[in-house]
């Protein structure tokens, strides 16, 4: 009897978590093309069809969702197993702090894969702004922080850098006779860097909305209320982009990176903190 193979399940399930075939080979560390390839062969070994078109989209047949649920069992038997023989120092907890504007990437993209990985460990995730979660790794509250590296007095070891976009509801159009509303996070570095913007570009704009937090922003922008400089890895389904202003005389960036407590030495905190790092290295070669 044939057997399926663990990667093409792997890689089957993670088209029906994220959404898509693009959205899941980025997942899997896979090109698109390879993922295609992986679900014909998994069609051929099944004997049935697992996927149909519908418009653009590929949705599943039933035998497709019968398949995802066996896949899901068979995953978790798989990485118990390896798990157990090949990591078992492999427990405990990791205080993980996420930097507000990485929380949809982080918890679509890399805790899925390190969660299988390593399915013996807990993961203990906050959010916050980069500085307050410096220092709770500063201080030993977290074992280590995904930021925003503001400056080079930051000790963090930079990943990646993030294109700040201007982001704005979608269907929602500005009236260019007046002020361009805009949304700012309280104390947030990226706030004032958008007014700066605006005023050397010479845009009017109107401080409707000072938001408390990152979430309070988002919301600022997806109810039309005003528009925001955030990172395009926080652009939602609900979000476009204002395309008046992400022209390349206002493009800009920030450096990210990845910040360990004190004498970090656990296992397990290191094997997330390699994790990540190996994720946008990955990430990283996949976009150059």
């Amino acid at each position: 009897m044939t057997n399926f193979d663990i990667d093409q399940l792997r890689t089957l399930v993670a088209i029906v978590d994220c959404g898509n075939f693009a959205a899941a080979a980025n997942s899997v560390h896979r090109t698109q093309s390879a993922v295609s390839m992986q679900m014909k062969k998994l069609e051929e070994v099944a004997g049935v069809a697992l996927f149909q078109k519908q418009g653009r989209r590929h949705v599943l047949t039933s035998h497709g969702m019968t398949l995802v649920s066996f896949a899901r069992q068979m995953l978790v038997l798989n990485d118990e197993a390896m798990a157990h023989f090949h990591s078992p120092e492999m427990n405990g907890t990791v205080k993980l702090g996420v930097c507000d504007d990485y929380v949809n990437l982080v918890f679509r993209r890399i805790l899925t894969g390190f969660s299988e990985r390593y399915p013996n460990l807990q993961l203990s995730v906050q959010s916050n702004s980069s500085q307050r979660l410096l220092k709770q790794v500063r201080d030993g509250r977290l074992d280590l922080a995904l930021i925003n590296i503001h400056d080079q007095s930051y000790p963090a070891t930079q990943l990646f850098t993030e294109k700040l976009v201007w982001a704005k509801a979608k269907h929602i159009t500005f009236c260019k006779d007046r002020p361009l509303p805009l949304a700012v996070e309280v104390d947030c570095r990226w706030g004032r860097l958008a007014m700066d913007i605006l005023d050397r570009a010479g845009v009017p704009y109107q401080v409707t909305l000072s938001a408390a937090d990152f979430h309070g922003l988002n919301a600022a922008i997806e109810s039309g209320m005003a528009v925001s400089l955030i990172a395009a890895c926080s652009v939602t389904e609900s979000m476009d982009l204002l395309e008046s202003l992400n022209g390349h005389s206002l493009e800009t960036s920030i450096a990210s990176g990845l910040s360990l407590k004190p004498g970090a030495s656990e296992p397990a905190v290191l094997a997330l903190a390699d994790y990540i790092t190996e994720w946008y290295i990955r990430r990283n070669q996949n976009a150059a």
